[in-house]
C-alpha cells in the first residue's frame, strides 16, 4: 500500500500464522492509516478471519512485525506473554464486528453496545445515544438479542464496534448472515459512520461487487495450493 500523508495506525511486516490442516496465512508489509477502507476478499476458507484475528491481536502470529501507533510492539508483547496489555489494546483501539454480530444473549441491546467501555473504564453518553439514533436501534436498547431481528442485531455490532471511537475497525462479513435485502442498509451505515469517525476500516468479504460499491479498496487474497499458503499484499 502506498505512503500517505494521513496518521499511519498500524504498521506489519512479513506476518504468517500456521492454521488448520497445514495452511499458512502471510501478510505482506503494509502501512494502514486513519481513513483506510480495505476490503480482502476471496473465497471462504482462504483464511480471511485468520488475518482478522491477527490483525485485531487476537491470534498470535508465529514471525513477522507488527506496530501499533508507530511505538507499541505487539509481537514483543505476545512474546512477553502480555495478553492483558493486548486486551487493553483491543478494547480501547480496536472495534470488532463479527459474521453474525456476537452478542451476549443474557445483556439487553443496550448493555451489549455499551460493554466495551466498561472494560476500559470510559464513559461517553452522548456518543452512545449518537450512535443508537444514527444506526436506529434507539427504540429496542431494552430487548435482549433473541428478540430483535437480524438486521437490527448487525446494527448493534456495528454501534458496539465503535462505542470506544477506534482507531482501526475490523469487519469479518459483517453481511454474512442477513438477507440481501438488508445487505446494502447495513453496509452503507457501516460506511457512513466510519467516515464520520475517521477510523480506519478493514473488512473480509466474498461479496466484492455489492462491497466496493461503497468505496472499499479491493485487495484479493492470493492462494498457493502446492505450498498450502494464502498471501495478501496490502
Amino acid at each position: 500500500m502506498s505512503k500517505k500523508q494521513t496518521k499511519e495506525v498500524f504498521y506489519l511486516k512479513k506476518i504468517s500464522r500456521q492454521f488448520s490442516g497445514g495452511i499458512t496465512i502471510e501478510i505482506a508489509t503494509a502501512s494502514i492509516c486513519l481513513g483506510d477502507k480495505i476490503l480482502i476478499s476471496g473465497p471462504s476458507g482462504c483464511g480471511k478471519s485468520t488475518m482478522l484475528g491477527m490483525l485485531s491481536l487476537a491470534l498470535k502470529p508465529d514471525r513477522g512485525k507488527i506496530f501499533l501507533c508507530d511505538k507499541v510492539d505487539i509481537l514483543e508483547k505476545w512474546k512477553r506473554n502480555k495478553r492483558d496489555d493486548l486486551a487493553m489494546l483491543r478494547a480501547a483501539l480496536f472495534g470488532f464486528i463479527p459474521q453474525t454480530a456476537g452478542l451476549i444473549p443474557f445483556l439487553t441491546i443496550q448493555e451489549n453496545i455499551l460493554m466495551p467501555q466498561g472494560l476500559i473504564g470510559k464513559k461517553d453518553q452522548d456518543w452512545f445515544l449518537y450512535l443508537v439514533h444514527r444506526l436506529e436501534i434507539n427504540t429496542i436498547l431494552s430487548h435482549k438479542p433473541h428478540q430483535v431481528s437480524v438486521g437490527q442485531r448487525q446494527r448493534v455490532a456495528v454501534a458496539r464496534a465503535l462505542i470506544n471511537h477506534p482507531l482501526i475497525v475490523l469487519a469479518d462479513e459483517p453481511t454474512a448472515s442477513v438477507h440481501p435485502s438488508l445487505a446494502d442498509g447495513i453496509l452503507e451505515l457501516l460506511i457512513e459512520t466510519i467516515q464520520e469517525t475517521g477510523a480506519a476500516l478493514i473488512m473480509t468479504s466474498h461479496d466484492t461487487k455489492r462491497t466496493l460499491q461503497y468505496g472499499l479498496t479491493e485487495f484479493p487474497c492470493e492462494m498457493d495450493p502446492q505450498n498450502q499458503i494464502t498471501r495478501l499484499y496490502l
